[in-house]
């Protein structure tokens, strides 16, 4: 067999390989809901995400592109994007938060794959927003198998986008192209170059510091312990995290918490002063204040849009 045979050959084994293997990992998913109010500043995703919106509209920028969503949208957040958020009314909406389980740096998986973009409609009534649903409900569920069940619905999810993606499919030439591009990057010498390029890569002191902090919302970290953790100075480390996440350690702590009380305001009974005490939060005046600056709207009322709903 030919050498160029050969090559080819390996080409399509090792995409049959990354096809076959690839999966998203799931992380988290919450429902929110917002006053008209709500403004998430930008800031840098260390994972993927999916969003669906229950009902509202709301404007997403992506890497400085925008986006207007609305009820029954999709909206697919790419990790390592930057990304911006306001309301324009009301919105509810479920987010999903996983990493792919087969990562070639720099690149968008989902979309190189499959071909999966920013936003799709689904219309009412349609299995997409069952699935969101149901994995949400898994997820808050206290028996364990509904673990599998959460990871069961991501994978539906994914592969529903991908299906709408082939209903509209690029050319065969670009598809073609697109496959040749994709057996490249496995290439491991190339892999190697795009390890030591990328610049979208999250710097790993920052990421450990991310993942800390979104695993352990409750705990009040110390400068200290950072920095102990990361072995960099507090002046660096401040730094560092600006200028990866586009803001400071305290802001995403901040947020992160909130994120965690509204979770934990849909899904238990516990009062706003517990709650805001689980948080680190001593007065609860002062958990409610934080908690209108993140959503618009006060923890009690928060709890009661959500339960009427």
């Amino acid at each position: 067999m030919a050498e160029t045979d050969c090559c080819l050959l390996e080409g399509e084994r090792t995409m049959d390989a990354i096809y076959s293997n690839y999966a998203p990992t799931f992380l988290y998913v919450d429902k929110y809901r917002f006053a008209e109010s709500w403004i998430y500043r930008e800031s840098r995703i260390p994972y993927c995400m999916l969003r669906y919106i229950c009902s509202g509209r709301a404007k997403f920028i992506v890497d400085g592109k925008e986006y207007i969503v609305k009820e029954n949208d999709v909206f697919y957040i790419p990790q390592g994007s930057t990304l911006a958020c306001s309301a324009l009314e009301k919105i509810v909406f479920i987010s999903v938060r996983f990493v792919d389980s087969i990562q070639i740096p720099g690149e968008d998986m989902l979309l190189k794959l499959w071909n999966i973009r920013q936003q799709y409609y689904c219309g009412a009534g349609t299995e997409m927003r069952e699935w969101f649903e149901k994995m949400y409900q898994s997820a808050i569920s206290r028996a364990m198998y509904k673990r599998l069940e959460t990871c069961g619905y991501l994978n539906l999810i994914c592969a529903g986008l991908a299906r709408r993606s082939g209903a509209s499919e690029e050319p065969e030439e670009t598809v073609q192209s697109e496959r040749i591009t994709m057996e490249s990057m496995i290439n491991m010498k190339y892999i190697r170059k795009r390890v030591l390029a990328s610049q979208k890569d999250t710097d790993p002191r920052v990421q450990m510091v991310v993942d800390y902090i979104t695993l352990h919302p409750e705990e009040n970290l110390t400068r200290e312990k950072l920095c102990t953790m990361t072995g960099v100075s507090e002046s660096t480390l401040r730094r560092l995290f600006k200028a990866e996440m586009g803001k400071s350690i305290y802001e995403f702590t901040k947020d992160t918490k909130m994120m965690y009380a509204a979770h934990l305001l849909m899904t238990t009974m516990e009062s706003i002063s517990e709650i805001g005490y689980r948080l680190g939060y001593e007065s609860p005046s002062y958990f409610t204040r934080r908690f209108r600056e993140n959503f618009g709207v006060s923890p009690q009322t928060y709890r009661k849009n959500s339960r009427e709903a």
